[in-house]
């Protein structure tokens, strides 16, 4: 009698997960819930419900990858402010997954047009706590999927995305082979709150890290990246600066020369 009602059990449990987990890869007990197919132009989206160390976490996102088995590298895609994890794939992963890489993204507490989730809320935007939590926890569902090379894993943010990008490089800096950035930076010393990360998040990040930003950006000031330039050489960290005159804070997110250098940068550090 128990060994048919256990039967019944794991034929149910087949009938109801099997599909999902043998199309995504991703074991169907842990949370984690990929729909869709990566692999067409418009991705997947992912949700992930879970308690990790005493953290909550109510995460969803967007995954895309490259044609076949793997194992491939990945970028971590981290969106700015009115923005959403869709919006800003939609933006940019075609391209990088052309390149060749796995491309996640998470929505944060700074997200518009979505569920928020947990961990934090709408009043931790940027480089909180709480959204370098999301965003590692997004790096290690990349491990759950069975086709990345967790040695091989980038990091991309617009602005507040930058922000949180940049504090999560520093708060685990041996996570990441290589990261870059548009319009974003590091917080003036007499700004005591605020989205920006501060000198203290980023001063452990090792990195490799290059940065870009329009010259006529008014929404972040270019002198947060210089800011972050100069720290970055104080720790004696690889890194690049790259100003576009002309442009604003949202034309920098796709300029062709930038995509060209992050290209080449990531090249350059052993990410293809």
């Amino acid at each position: 009698m128990r060994q048919s009602l256990v039967a019944m059990l794991l034929m149910t449990v087949l009938a109801c997960g099997g599909q999902s987990s043998a199309s995504t890869g991703v074991p169907s007990d842990t949370g984690f819930v990929v729909k869709g197919n990566p692999e067409s132009s418009a991705g997947a989206t992912w949700t992930y419900r879970g308690t990790v160390n005493g953290t909550t976490y109510d995460l969803s996102g967007v995954l895309l990858k490259p044609v076949g088995a793997g194992p491939f590298p990945a970028v971590v895609l981290s969106h700015g402010a009115e923005g959403s994890a869709p919006f800003f794939a939609s933006l940019i992963a075609p391209t990088m997954v052309q390149w060749g890489l796995v491309c996640i993204a998470a929505n944060y507490t700074h997200s518009t047009g979505v569920p928020i989730g947990a961990p934090g809320d709408a009043s931790q935007p940027g480089a909180s706590a709480a959204n370098i939590l999301r965003a590692h926890m997004t790096f290690e569902l990349l491990g759950r999927l069975g086709y990345v090379d967790m040695s091989r894993v980038a990091l991309h943010g617009h602005s507040m995305g930058a922000y949180v990008n940049a504090a999560l490089a520093g708060a685990y800096p041996t996570d990441f082979r290589v990261a870059s950035q548009t319009g974003g930076g590091v917080r003036p010393l007499e700004i005591f709150a605020g989205p920006a990360p501060t000198i203290g998040q980023t001063e452990t990040i090792r990195t490799p890290f290059q940065l870009h930003h329009g010259e006529l950006d008014t929404t972040v000031p270019l002198n947060y990246d210089q800011r972050f330039d100069s720290l970055l050489t104080a720790v004696s960290v690889d890194h690049a600066l790259y100003t576009y005159p002309g442009e604003d804070h949202l034309q920098v997110r796709l300029d062709p020369t930038m995509l060209d250098r992050v290209h080449s940068w990531y090249a350059a550090h052993g990410i293809f």
